[in-house]
């Protein structure tokens, strides 16, 4: 049963999941760009909009392609939630008893239910570079 379910987990997302996701995420990343307004916050909404086109592409293609950028996704939502408790545990309060307050606590609960998981899928896939089995 656990080999099933395996197996199951590893092929992915559906095609209509990755059609959904593929499509929303590249109409916000062109969003993002073609919205940045031109102060020096501009950087972030590039940065985002990127974000949002390597979903796309991660969407749309197989193999090692998707792999490496897959790997890179996890890799970036890693660094950010490392970022993320780093500026907190520098200047932020530990609990803030919303979850909508940047805090100490909340950066630990994002990197441990959203950083982890990105940097276990990185490390997994290798970037595309891993022998096939």
């Amino acid at each position: 049963m656990y080999e099933q379910a395996n197996e199951t987990i590893n092929q992915g997302l559906s095609l209509g999941a990755r059609i959904t996701l593929g499509v929303i995420s590249g109409l916000f990343g062109v969003v993002m760009l073609l919205v940045a307004p031109p102060t020096e916050k501009a950087v972030y909404f590039y940065l985002f909009g990127a974000f949002c086109l390597f979903i796309t592409i991660a969407c749309f293609t197989k193999g090692r392609v998707r792999q490496f950028v897959g790997s890179t996704i996890g890799s970036a939502i890693f660094i950010m939630g490392l970022v993320y408790l780093v500026s907190e545990l520098l200047g932020g309060i530990f609990w803030t008893g919303r979850r909508s307050e940047p805090s100490i606590f909340n950066a630990l609960m994002y990197l441990i239910f959203i950083g982890v998981p990105g940097a276990a899928y990185a490390f997994k896939a290798r970037f595309g570079f891993s022998k096939k089995p």
